[in-house]
Order: structure tokens, then sequence, then C-alpha cells
């Protein structure tokens, strides 16, 4: 009994033991290639895309390359592949890191080459027809004659974060501070600034901004730590970041450098040292280190035969009707956005004036969770004599005024318009498309909507004779719009 006794203790305390570890998958093969180092991830917002750095077979004169690979479902990946075009674009630091943005479409790394500012610099590459292009320096003031390394551009694309060394080198960097320099889009930044003196240790390295942007994870030597570099996080709040964390769940003894949350933050990825090589992981984390919650929407840009096409991916709230972002998206069609909990978005894609606009309202004001979502947008070609219905509701459907962010899918219709003058217009308004319930009286729905919308388009420059307004209620469209408008290009 005694025995049976002990043994269960032992079997408790074993328990525990286990559970205070982080639930950790390793990498397949393909990507940890056994007796070489597979380290610093940087991953996509949709969690389909991963750079990292190996030591297996690199190119001629580096000891370090730059592999990508691609999620095939779970935790399935590819192989990792060769990005050439960086590669073979100078002395690469890939020991001082790099970032993939999050459309997977441009790549930030640290380069010692010519046509560089000084020293180690940032650079950039970004993919055009799937295919990388020649890299491209920051520039000043981003780089100096200093040392610049640790890129981490935030989700939204608006600001960088990285480390300014006082040396820098394939061995380690020294005398560090973190930056922060706001993207005015092109490859081009303002003047950096000081993150926070919370962040005055001259150790800090490896930056990575979760794809809230309100989370950073960096390693750094501090007083307390389990042994050199130490894994920490910090949280941003009302502009103020707080006092660095160390992740003691997962830093061990040997340095702990590089690590990236996964998209929806509730695992990290990053690198520890398995049988002397470094090995490339994935760690449930917990609660309190895991990033603010967040909706991430995916999708594909198609015209109406379901071949991709290129064009913007706009962002707006759609309360205040205020730009979040606008993001290129390649002609491969795929595009995703993180969206930050607690408001409502206008999301819409637009592809030149021959194609009629995708667009939609994603609630995210009442997240408890993080959340994924599917936004395939298929945009009809503009031909005289059609119909186009739009995917975002407008109208109020218990007093049929305008809802907030109409004004921005007037302002849509506003640009069809005035970049085809020579057509004529109808916009049909649907009574019965803006609720489940049909409206008791569709004519007074109607004019009350007519009114409203009438009033929309004089904001927006539109000239009312240039546009007819027509109801749609029991017509043979109606079925099909679930907005309550459409618009009718006339012979």
């Amino acid at each position: 009994m005694k025995t049976f006794f002990w043994k269960l203790i032992l079997l408790n305390i074993y328990g525990i033991s286990v559970l205070a570890q982080p639930v950790r998958l390793k990498f397949p093969r393909q990507i940890n290639i056994p007796n070489y180092n597979h380290y610093a991830p940087s991953i996509s917002a949709d969690g389909l895309t991963m750079i990292f750095a190996s030591d297996y077979f690199v190119t001629d004169g580096n000891k370090v390359d730059l592999k990508i690979s691609y999620n095939k479902g779970g935790d399935n990946w590819s192989s990792g592949e060769e990005v050439t075009m960086i590669n073979k674009s100078g002395i690469l630091n890939l020991y001082g890191a790099h970032c993939i943005s999050t459309d997977a479409n441009t790549i930030y790394f640290t380069s010692k080459k010519t046509g560089g500012v000084g020293g180690y610099d940032l650079w950039m590459s970004e993919k055009k027809g799937g295919v990388w292009s020649a890299t491209q320096n920051l520039g000043k003031p981003i780089n100096t004659q200093g040392m610049e390394g640790f890129p981490s551009l935030s989700a939204d694309g608006k600001y960088m974060l990285f480390v300014r060394c006082q040396t820098m080198s394939n061995q380690g960097c020294e005398d560090c501070k973190l930056l922060m320099a706001e993207n005015k889009g092109q490859g081009i930044f303002k003047e950096p600034v000081t993150v926070s003196d919370k962040f005055s240790n001259t150790s800090i390295i490896a930056p990575k901004l979760a794809k809230d942007g309100n989370t950073l994870i960096f390693s750094a030597k501090l007083a307390g730590g389990k042994g050199g570099y130490d894994l920490y996080i910090s949280r941003k709040t009302g502009g103020n970041w707080s006092e660095p964390k160390n992740m003691d769940f997962l830093n061990t003894a040997d340095d702990d450098k590089y690590a990236d949350f996964t998209s929806q933050g509730d695992a990290i990825i990053y690198s520890s040292y398995t049988d002397g090589f470094l090995t490339l992981y994935k760690a449930k984390v917990s609660e309190e280190f895991q990033p603010s919650k967040i909706l991430l929407i995916t999708g594909k840009a198609t015209n109406s035969q379901k071949l991709p096409i290129s064009g913007f991916l706009q962002i707006f709230d759609n309360n205040t009707s205020t730009p979040v972002s606008i993001n290129r998206i390649d002609v491969d069609g795929k595009f995703s956005a993180v969206l930050p909990v607690g408001n409502a978005y206008d999301v819409a894609v637009t592809s030149g004036n021959e194609n009629f606009f995708w667009s939609t309202t994603f609630d995210a004001s009442k997240l408890s969770k993080s959340r994924k979502e599917d936004a395939d947008a298929i945009l009809q070609s503009l031909k005289k004599g059609s119909i186009f219905h739009s995917n975002k509701a407008i109208f109020d459907s218990t007093n049929f005024q305008l809802l907030n962010g109409s004004s921005l899918e007037i302002k849509r219709l506003a640009k069809i318009i005035t970049t085809h003058p020579e057509w004529k217009f109808e916009v049909v308004l649907f009574p019965s498309g803006i609720s489940n319930t049909p409206p008791s009286a569709p004519e007074v729905a109607f004019e009350q909507m007519k009114t409203a919308f009438q009033a929309g388009m004089v904001k927006a420059g539109i000239a009312t004779e240039k546009v007819v307004i027509s109801n749609g209620n029991e017509s043979p469209e109606e079925g099909d719009n679930f907005s309550g408008w459409a618009l009718k290009t006339l012979q």
C-alpha cells in the first residue's frame, strides 16, 4: 500500500512538471535537416509562408542561406527552398535575421554589400509575378554608417522595429539599441526613434512584433535570466510598453534568440538546440503570454472567370471612414490582413477602372478569441448592359437610413462613374434585401432609401442627374441581392 502511495505521488509530481513545460512540436525533417542548423523563423499573417535561416546546402560564399517554406495543411510543411535573389545578393548576416510581410510578398533582411549606406544595412525584396525582385537598400535615415539589423515589420505595414549596433557580425552583436521607423511606403521610412527606455539594455536583439502590433518578443541578456540570451515579452498599452517579462517556460541555459508568434497567437515558433544543432519547434503558449486577439482575413482576388488578378486591398475604420491600410495584391491574387479586435472594418478589393469592386464589413468589435475568415473576392468586368451587386450592406433595416461606412461604398461608386463619363448608370435599391423580414411598406422604404442615397451621392461629388435611382422591389434581381443595392450600366 505504501509503495502504491509513493508511486502515485511521483506520478503526480511528474505530471505537474510535464504540464509546466510547453507542448512543443518539432518541424518535419524536410525543414529540420539532421545535423544542420535551422533558426530565426518569421511567419506570414495567414500562417502559410515561413522564412528561416539554415546552413544546409548554402550558396557559394555564404555560411547561411535564407529558406522559404509553405504550409501544406496542419503541421505539414514543404521543404525549405532557396530565396536565390537574396542569397546571391552579397554578404548576408542572417544572424541579423529577417522578416516577411503580412501578405508574404516582401522580405526584409540584413546584408553588407555594394550599394549600401555603410556596414550592415537593412534591405528588401518584393515578390512580383511569383518572382523575387532585385534587392533594394532601405537607404537613409533607417540605414547609417553604423550597423542595422533584425527588422520586424508591423502587420499593418505602418512601421518597422530594428536594432542599431556598434558591432555586428555573423558571430554576434554588441552595444545595440531598439529603434522604430514609420513606413512612408515604397520602401521609404521616416527618421527612426527610440522605442522605449524600457529597452535600453545594449544586449537587445531579434525583436519580433506579434500580429496584433502591441506585443513584442525579443532576446536580451538581463539579470535573472537562465543564461546567455533569453526570450522576453512586452506589451504596449496606450502607447506605453510594459516591463519585459522573462518567457521562462521556453528559455534554457543556452542562448535563446529567435522566435515569432503564429498568426492567431496561441503558439510560438522558435529555435532550440537539439543534439548540438539549432532546430525549429512550435510550442503552445499560455494565455498570459499570448498577444491580443485579432481577426485574420485571407482571400484571393479573381475575375468572373475565377482567374487571379492583381489590385489593392483597402481597409478603413467602418465607423470613422479613416484609412487603416492599403496594400498591393500581387498577380497571384492572394491577400491577407490582420484586424485588431474592438472595431468594425470596411474591407475592399479594387483592380483598375475596368472592374467592379468587391467590399464588405468585418465586425471585430466583440471577438473573445482570435479568428480567421476567408474573403474570396470576385471582381466582375465592367460592361454596358450589366448589373453589379454589392456585398456591403449600407442601409439600416429599421429606419432605411445609411449605415456607418456607407460613404466609403458610395465613393467607390463615384470613382466608377467619373472614370466612365460616356456611360449612363442606374442604381437599383432593394428594400427587401436589407433584412430577413421584408418591410411592411416597401414603397415608403424605397423613398427613404432613395433620399438617403441621393444625399450620400451629393457628398461624394456625384451629380444626381448622372444616375437614375430605381425601385428593385419584387424585381428578378432582388433575390440575388443581400446588401440593398446594385449598379446597372445602361446601354
